[in-house]
């Protein structure tokens, strides 16, 4: 059986595909999204903590 696969192995050659523009598309956005919620999370992350504002005459 090894031999079998090793004789195959041998003789199929790799087959290349380009990727189609609508895949490379989608690959693309999702990669702008991910930049842009890594950006928006490290802007979040800097911002300054305010304590809770009390308004008088009403319940928190």
């Amino acid at each position: 059986m090894d031999a079998l696969l090793a004789e195959v192995d041998a003789t199929v050659r790799p087959v290349y595909r380009s990727t189609s523009p609508v895949a490379m598309r989608d690959v693309d956005v999702r990669r702008e999204r991910r930049a842009m919620r890594r950006a928006i999370g490290a802007q979040v992350r800097v911002l300054p903590v305010a304590g809770p504002v009390v308004v008088r005459g009403e319940a928190a």
